[in-house]
């Protein structure tokens, strides 16, 4: 294997992730591609699938789910409370 081209795509594949610029799905099948001419690794893969696991945002919709439990929590102490 030609390491200068191992590092070389990975350079590239870590800077797609962090920039953002390329989506996820396409950063995948690039990596799999180099994968399967045995320039990438599994170690290599599994770095990108770390990369992408740091980067999961959480849904708007759950946030929005954790407020109205607590807001009704709250709602309930306050009502025994009286």
């Amino acid at each position: 294997m030609n390491e200068f081209l191992r590092n070389f795509v990975m350079k590239t594949i870590r800077k797609m992730i962090a920039t953002s610029s390329v989506p996820e799905w396409e950063v995948r099948e690039y990596a799999l591609n180099w994968y399967s001419k045995r320039v990438l690794t599994e170690e290599d893969l599994m770095e990108i699938e770390e990369a992408y696991k740091k980067e999961e945002p959480v849904e708007p919709e759950q946030l929005d789910t954790e407020v109205d439990s607590t807001e009704q929590i709250e709602e309930t102490s306050e009502s025994e409370e009286e």
